[in-house]
């Protein structure tokens, strides 16, 4: 299996002191979006968490696949995104039409 280089790769690391209530909050919060608790920690350092991430699992399975999904999906846009904006390429076209019809599932989630 052939190997590729990240175009970003990650070669610095934070270290955060936690206390156990804080560590199961974010381990929990990761698992109720389907996602390990590195990623979940670095998608709430780098962006807002007002109303973005949420604080407990969704009430049924169904909902939490989606959840599940969406985060996937929005990590795989980023780094499209970001890889396209190295590389001086322009964004395509389709892209917005894609974005708002991922805003409107998002919209349609209960809070």
């Amino acid at each position: 299996m052939r190997q590729y280089k990240k175009l970003d790769p990650r070669n610095f690391q934070l270290n955060l002191s936690l206390t156990a209530a804080e560590l199961e909050d974010i381990k929990n919060r990761a698992d109720a979006l389907g996602m390990r608790p590195v990623h979940f920690a670095r998608l709430a350092a780098l962006n807002d968490t007002s109303g973005g991430i949420a604080k407990s699992a969704p009430e049924n399975q169904a909902l939490r696949k989606i959840h599940l999904e969406l985060a996937r999906l929005g990590n795989n846009l980023n780094q499209m995104v970001r890889s396209l904006h190295q590389l001086r390429v322009p964004l395509p076209s389709d892209l917005e039409p894609l974005l708002k019809d991922i805003r409107a599932l998002i919209a349609r989630l209960p809070r």
